[in-house]
């Protein structure tokens, strides 16, 4: 839904012609650079921000150039105040479709206005409601902190979604990626415990890497002394698992007989691959809690 502003001028203002809200800021003007800094934190939209002059009962735009302008003595008298507010009304009702109407000003002007955009059912939200003037400001940077902790939520929640989106085949390689990236950061996006398994995990993992390549190159040693004619490369082509070696018993025990060195390398390398399979398992698997985590 558009949102439209609309901001008290202030009694203290610069003396040569500039921008309406470069003109309405000054040292003391302490409530009006607070609104204004509350729009500009924002990124309100500019041409949806309008200055409200009791001096000819003007609506300014927020860019607009304006003259200096006489220093009204005394608020808007209770009928003026009234058609004010219905010079306001008409220019919020020329909008379609009705904008959400933020009212930044004093209870001269903001009270008919309210009355009037209750009975044409205009939706507004009166800022600093029952806050003294002198505490107008404060509650202005309270407002600026807030909205400064829900942007950095939000980049926060951006950086969630990123970092989802590397998590593509929880593999051990991504993995390393993350924790090398994002592990500093983990504790932002309330996964710290699960960055710490994972980096555990990855060093298990790698360990059991440096395991099954050992006993590989056992295994290739002890084969070049013992099977000179291939028999036994053969016999371990098509073999992936431990379970694979006692498919065919009298095969196994043959075998054994003949190649004991080559059989008990092969059967210790097939522990170690399995091992490190099971490891890499354990990391997909925590990747995967971690991309449900970041999800939430």
């Amino acid at each position: 839904m558009r949102r439209i502003a609309f901001i008290t001028e202030s009694s203290t203002r610069q003396d040569t012609a500039m921008r309406a809200f470069e003109f309405f800021q000054g040292h003391r003007s302490r409530w009006v650079n607070a609104v204004i800094a509350y729009m500009q934190i924002r990124d309100f939209p500019r041409n949806d921000i309008f200055f409200l002059s009791q001096y000819g009962q003007r609506i300014i735009g927020f860019d607009e150039i304006i003259e200096p302008y006489p220093v009204g003595k005394y608020h808007l008298r209770k009928d003026a105040s009234r058609q004010f507010a219905d010079k306001i009304l008409a220019h919020v009702r020329a909008m379609n479709p009705l904008p959400f109407v933020e009212i930044h000003a004093g209870q001269t002007i903001a009270n008919p206005l309210m009355d009037l955009f209750n009975q044409h059912g205009i939706e507004y939200r009166l800022y600093g409601d029952g806050v003294p003037l002198g505490a107008k400001p404060s509650a202005y940077e309270s407002l600026i902190e807030e909205e400064l902790n829900i942007r950095k939520l939000k980049d926060i929640q951006r950086e969630k979604w990123h970092v989802t989106a590397c998590i593509q085949h929880r593999s051990p390689r991504e993995a390393s990626q993350l924790v090398t990236e994002y592990a500093d950061r983990a504790q932002l996006y309330g996964v710290e415990g699960l960055f710490r398994e994972l980096k555990e995990l990855l060093g298990n993992y790698n360990q059991k890497r440096k395991d099954e390549k050992k006993a590989l190159g056992e295994l290739e040693s002890v084969m070049t002394q013992e099977d000179t004619d291939g028999e036994m490369s053969a016999f371990f082509y098509m073999k992936k698992t431990v379970a694979d070696l006692f498919i065919n018993l009298p095969e196994y025990e043959r075998l054994k007989a003949k190649f004991g060195k080559s059989i008990a390398k092969f059967t210790t390398y097939l522990l170690k691959r399995d091992y490190a399979l099971q490891a890499e398992n354990r990391i997909s698997e925590t990747m995967l809690r971690m991309q449900i985590a970041l999800l939430k």
